[in-house]
Parts: structure tokens; C-alpha cells; sequence
């Protein structure tokens, strides 16, 4: 019998990605799409599906105006953080750690700008995060796996505590033909990493399982 692999997420170029790309790499397992948890439980119909491959970022329901960032907004912005000239200045000087330190300070500006991009048009983890809270309440024992491409280290962190199986970046390219591409090549090693977090999942429960008994 096949793996049930249950792919919930909200874009429909990543559930094309699945199905075209990641899903004829695994013959051996089925994929069951939805775009909701409500929608997912009913496909299932009633089946325990091997793994939950979950997408974290999504549409916040509650931002009832959501609007895109305007261009000159971002840019007066991005205008208060150091410059390369400025990362380089006196270089010669640094230790590795403080150049490191004046690199991330630009990275770090960077990663607010986009969290304060996605507030603005109501893009958040909550999507994720409640589809994972209603897999550990209904399908405690199925493993459950966030596979996401805007994830941030707070994202990391969030799933952790929510007490993901796992958390994997989807591929991005540099437009959709290239981010297909890769997706192609690190579609056998995202196959590899679910069967062995199955195969983990089932072996705990095995072995809880049996010190229940013993006791």
C-alpha cells in the first residue's frame, strides 16, 4: 500500500509543483492535495495519511486591508541601512566576526523590510501554524512537516515550538521556469528526507508503544 502523503498549502503554482514535479518522483507514495485543513480531512476520508507536508506562509484572514508597500516607502527605508562602503571601510583592520557582524547588520535590515512588506499585505506563518495545531489535534501520531520558501530564523523558531517533524525550504529560482528546475533536482531529496522522517515517526511510536506494555 502507498504512502499518503497530504500536501496542504494556498498557492496553486506550488500544488502544480507537487504534482508535476515532486510527486513523480515518488511512484511508491500518494499525494493528496488541498489548499485547507477542512478540505484536506475530507479527502482523506477518514484514512491517517503517512505525513503532512504543511506551507507555513499564507493569507491572514483578519487583515481586513490588505495593500502593497509603496515603492518609495521601501526605499527611503533601505536608504537607512549601511552600504558595502561602508561594510568595507577600514576592512583591513577587521577581525572575520566583525565583518560578518557589518554584513548581517545589511541582511538583518533586509529581513525587517520584508516582514514589515508582508504585515502591509497580510502574509504571515499563522496559515501554517493552525493547520499544524489541527494535525497534532486529529492525527496526533502522523508526523507532520512544513515545507515553505519565505521562512525567517522567527519562522524557524515558531514551528519548533508548535512541534514540527521537520522543516524544509522549497527551491527559488529567479523566475518560475528556474524555480521549477530546481525543484526537479531537489525533488529525490525531499522524498529521501519524508520516508526517512516516516520510517523515525513509526519507529518512536513502536517503541513507546512497547514500554507502555512492559509497564
Amino acid at each position: 500500500m502507498k504512502e499518503i502523503i497530504c500536501f496542504i498549502d494556498d498557492s496553486p503554482f506550488e500544488h502544480g509543483l507537487v504534482k508535476n514535479v515532486i510527486a513523480p518522483c515518488a511512484p511508491d507514495m500518494q499525494f493528496i492535495q488541498a489548499y485547507t485543513f477542512a478540505e484536506a480531512q475530507e479527502m482523506l476520508k477518514g484514512r491517517d495519511p503517512s505525513l503532512f507536508l504543511l506551507d507555513l506562509w499564507g493569507q491572514d484572514e483578519r487583515v481586513k486591508d490588505p495593500y502593497i508597500m509603496p515603492e518609495q516607502n521601501i526605499k527611503d527605508i533601505a536608504s537607512r541601512l549601511p552600504s558595502l562602503d561602508q561594510v568595507y571601510e577600514g576592512i583591513e583592520d577587521l577581525g572575520f566576526n566583525d565583518y560578518l557582524r557589518r554584513i548581517f547588520t545589511i541582511v538583518d535590515g533586509w529581513r525587517k523590510i520584508f516582514e514589515e512588506v508582508c504585515s502591509r499585505i497580510g502574509q504571515n506563518r499563522k496559515y501554517g501554524l493552525n493547520n499544524l495545531m489541527l494535525v497534532r489535534r486529529h492525527y496526533p501520531e502522523t508526523p507532520a512537516v512544513i515545507y515553505t520558501r519565505k521562512s525567517l530564523i522567527g519562522d524557524a523558531i515558531a514551528v519548533f515550538n508548535a512541534n514540527a517533524d521537520g522543516i524544509f525550504i522549497k527551491p527559488t529560482g529567479s523566475n518560475d521556469e528556474d524555480t521549477i528546475r530546481l525543484t526537479r533536482e531537489f525533488a529525490p531529496q525531499l522524498i529521501r528526507e519524508l520516508k526517512r522522517i516516516i520510517f523515525r515517526k513509526r519507529a518512536i511510536l513502536t517503541i513507546q508503544k512497547g514500554w507502555l506494555a512492559f509497564e
